[in-house]
């Protein structure tokens, strides 16, 4: 059975204000929440969001919350698809584009 332990999203093109709004709905949601930490994405065009759970989740829970939560569709059905779990919701944490490199800043 696979679970984690912290669940990874890809928040792309929003508004601070919506994504506030998205982490105080996660906040209240569930009570085993240990930790929430928040990066602009590499290129600044949205968030990356690392939430940390007290307790192993199963990943069929873990697709539910990541569709709940609003992680981008198309990682979702990318990660569906993988079959090991070390490359399961793998997010990058730099990127290069034009020779230069960009990396997640913590918010």
């Amino acid at each position: 059975m696979i679970e984690f332990r912290v669940i990874s999203l890809d928040w792309d093109n929003i508004a601070w204000s919506e994504c506030k709004k998205r982490i105080d709905f996660i906040k209240k949601d569930r009570k085993d929440i240990e930790d929430i930490k928040l990066f602009s994405s590499p290129l600044c065009d949205g968030y990356h969001v690392y939430i940390y759970y007290k307790d192993y989740i199963t990943w069929k829970d873990i697709l539910l919350l990541r569709r709940r939560y609003k992680d981008d569709g198309n990682r979702i059905m990318i990660d569906i698809f993988k079959d090991k779990k070390e490359i399961m919701m793998r997010m990058f944490r730099y990127k290069i584009r034009n020779g230069y490199k960009y990396k997640e800043i913590k918010v």
